[in-house]
């Protein structure tokens, strides 16, 4: 009899450990959702603000399916951050998009159009901050920087810097005129200038490459 009420003591020990969790096989933990891709965020902000079909890589666009859809091609990482060249399907870009990884996900810091007959300034406008190395670039030989005494277009120009200038960010940014502006100091000169002429250093590396020279066959 001892032993009978024994085994059921241990029966019943057994089901409520079973019901509390406290078996051999644990619950079965929730899997933690997946977050969206940088190429899913940016098609969630072009559904937004563009109203139309986007095809995330515009390599895997379909001649004859994907017609007047707007795609993405991922032209750049640095660090945390992505760029992606946007615009019509089969067609040159239009805009440049730049998104950053957060511990909560993609968000998009970006989207600038450009405009493909304007031609190209060298490398890609990475946000810029404080003690960043900068580069003038994009003026051509014939144009320089503004270099100015305020974030302004009208205010006093203190010099004028030409393509290959080197410089450090000081302060900034401000955003006027259609510009973002931003102090910078190099050699001889300190002031503010706006940034679309503005890269950073390891973003136009090879831009600033001299061209090698070809030697004569004899």
């Amino acid at each position: 009899m001892v032993r009978t009420h024994l085994l059921a003591s241990l029966a019943v020990l057994c089901i409520l450990l079973a019901a509390c969790g406290g078996g051999d096989n644990p619950p079965d933990a929730t899997p933690t959702p997946e977050r969206p891709g940088p190429e899913q965020v940016l098609g969630d902000w072009v559904a937004a603000n563009r109203n139309i079909n986007f095809v995330p890589n515009c390599g895997d666009a379909k001649d004859g399916v994907d017609i007047g859809k707007l795609c993405a091609t991922l032209i750049g990482e640095r660090g945390t951050r992505r760029a992606f060249a946007l615009g019509p399907t089969f067609s040159d870009p239009t805009a440049l998009a730049i998104l950053e990884e957060k511990p909560e996900g993609w968000v998009i810091l970006s989207v600038a159009n450009r405009d493909p007959s304007q031609g190209e300034i060298p490398g890609i406008p990475w946000p810029l901050q404080g003690g960043d190395r900068v580069v003038v670039i994009g003026l051509g030989e014939n144009d320089c920087l503004s270099i100015r005494d305020q974030p302004s277009q009208t205010a006093e120009r203190l010099n004028c810097m030409p393509d290959g200038t080197r410089a450090i960010v000081q302060e900034g940014p401000e955003d006027a005129e259609t510009f973002t502006w931003w102090r910078i100091a190099g050699d001889g000169f300190n002031g503010w200038a706006a940034d679309s002429w503005l890269r950073l250093e390891d973003a136009i590396a090879a831009a600033l490459q001299p061209q090698a020279t070809a030697t004569p066959s004899e």
